[in-house]
């Protein structure tokens, strides 16, 4: 069974979350974390939103008071917070779930129960079932909750999108066709063995051969001497021939596969159905890089960007164009973020493969203003312009700050802009601080989860823990004004 509250009823040993001494010296992020908890624990409709959204993923249609223990909802929701806020992985999260004072407190944790185990596979499995959307939604309860004590702060905003990569290296042809004829190699091998096939009885030496083949393209593709382009070619169309060969292979045990299932005892079948799914993915997937590499390394051709797969492992992934000194191209996705006046992001999304900044600049400002009705003023940068944008978002908001993409029409506009214009403008940048606390201090430079929905999770994860840091910082500055973890650099936008 599960309970959402565990400091709902107070053990002896037990330190209520609201009365834990907090250290007005420290810099640590943790005070100001705990004390954002504290005020999410304090307010008793925010508390119950939350955990009835974290209980619809969690446990959805299963009832909660029977079965054997689980981790309780407000636990989930104080470890999702930590995750991200302190920039953990999942050991070291459990080693604070079990050592750190603070922390044990805010999971409702006495001291008399130091047997509490939060194995990381436990922590991993409750924390990843909490959904993408559902945590869009406790952000947005969150910032509810810190407008009270700052009810301007949604009058003010400025937007800007940055690139999340995603945990891939770097996209070569020869490196994607190597990944291919390994994985495919491994779960055909796997699947043979399931159904008592022979046709991959020489797996081993099909391994050797294909390593060979990758490395022979590799040592063409790296040498500089006048017959480059014939080497390479000639050595990349051998290696992709292999992978035909590999793919009809894997083809004919899929086939074989299909035509022994129904004799497969229901172990076997679970496990080779597995493995033909994971085989069949991979087969698919080396035969668009092959496809590829084929053209572009053997013919000379020029292949679209849409008929690439940058990744076997996350093929979601997008090679986005950024034109800077130190990132040229990257790969991930481009990720929307909104900052109010008090420091919280408000709003936060992955753009679609492909949208570019200035077609998702009016959507947003219509979902802002429908979100926030107070909302006045809203500031961009130059690559959200177009003259589109620029008609319909000053008829939305007459005072939005949108600056001309060209030289001389910028120029223009800065001579002719009014006080509150100039003012937007010149405050803007102070929404990069925002991206490099998301980047440096969250993790948001490179996202470690997998999957698409894995990659929404950890965006929606690390504004969420960014909020409630926020909200801390907010509480400080109400009850202690003088103290460290109140103090702040950051200027209203």
């Amino acid at each position: 069974m599960r309970i959402d509250d565990p400091l709902a009823q107070q053990r002896l040993d037990q330190v209520p979350l609201m009365t834990v001494s907090l250290n007005a010296r420290s810099r640590d992020e943790t005070v100001k974390l705990i004390r954002g908890l504290q005020a999410v624990y304090a307010d008793v409709e925010t508390r119950g939103a939350i955990l009835s959204l974290i209980r619809a993923d969690v446990l959805g249609e299963v009832r909660d008071d029977v079965g054997r223990p689980g981790m309780d909802l407000w636990s989930i929701f104080v470890l999702l917070s930590c995750r991200e806020g302190l920039r953990l992985d999942d050991d070291r999260l459990e080693d604070l779930a079990e050592n750190h004072r603070l922390v044990r407190a805010a999971l409702g944790l006495g001291e008399w129960q130091a047997g509490v185990v939060f194995d990381w596979t436990r922590i991993w499995r409750n924390v990843r079932k909490v959904q993408a959307s559902t945590l869009a939604e406790i952000n947005r309860r969150v910032v509810r909750l810190g407008h009270r004590g700052a009810p301007a702060a949604a009058v003010s905003v400025r937007v800007d999108s940055f690139v999340m990569a995603t945990n891939v290296h770097h996209p070569s042809d020869l490196r994607q066709i190597g990944d291919g004829l390994r994985l495919v190699l491994r779960h055909a091998r796997r699947l043979s063995s399931a159904i008592g096939s022979t046709l991959l009885r020489q797996h081993a030496h099909l391994s050797q051969r294909s390593r060979s083949l990758v490395l022979t393209a590799s040592r063409a593709s790296a040498s500089r001497g006048r017959d480059r382009a014939e080497r390479l070619a000639e050595a990349v169309g051998e290696l992709c021939n292999c992978a035909d060969e590999r793919c009809t292979q894997a083809l004919a045990l899929s086939d074989q596969f299909q035509a022994a299932a129904q004799g497969l005892d229901t172990r076997t079948l679970i496990q080779a159905s597995a493995a033909h799914q994971q085989m069949q993915y991979f087969v698919s997937g080396l035969a668009t890089c092959v496809h590829v590499g084929r053209e572009r390394l053997v013919l000379g051709r020029t292949v679209a960007l849409s008929d690439r797969l940058f990744s076997l492992f996350e093929p979601h992934t997008e090679l986005i164009y950024r034109g800077k000194a130190r990132a040229d191209v990257e790969f991930g996705h481009r990720v929307l973020i909104t900052e109010d006046a008090a420091g919280f992001i408000i709003a936060a999304d992955v753009m679609p493969n492909g949208q570019q900044d200035r077609d998702a600049a009016i959507p947003l400002v219509e979902s802002l203003k429908a979100a926030f009705p107070a909302l006045e003023r809203i500031s961009f940068d130059r690559g959200f312009h177009s003259p589109e944008n620029a008609r319909r978002i000053g008829e939305l908001l007459p005072d939005a700050c949108l600056p001309n993409s060209g030289d001389k029409a910028f120029a223009q506009q800065t001579a002719n802009a009014s006080a509150s214009w100039t003012w937007q403008r010149r405050h803007h940048p102070g929404i990069e601080a925002a991206i490099g606390s998301l980047q440096d201090n969250r993790g948001c430079r490179r996202c470690p989860d997998k999957g698409r929905h894995g990659y929404a999770r950890f965006l929606q994860t690390a504004v969420l823990a960014n909020n409630l840091i926020t909200l801390g910082r907010q509480c400080w500055a109400k009850d202690a004004p003088d103290a460290l973890p109140a103090r702040t650099r950051r200027k209203a936008a």
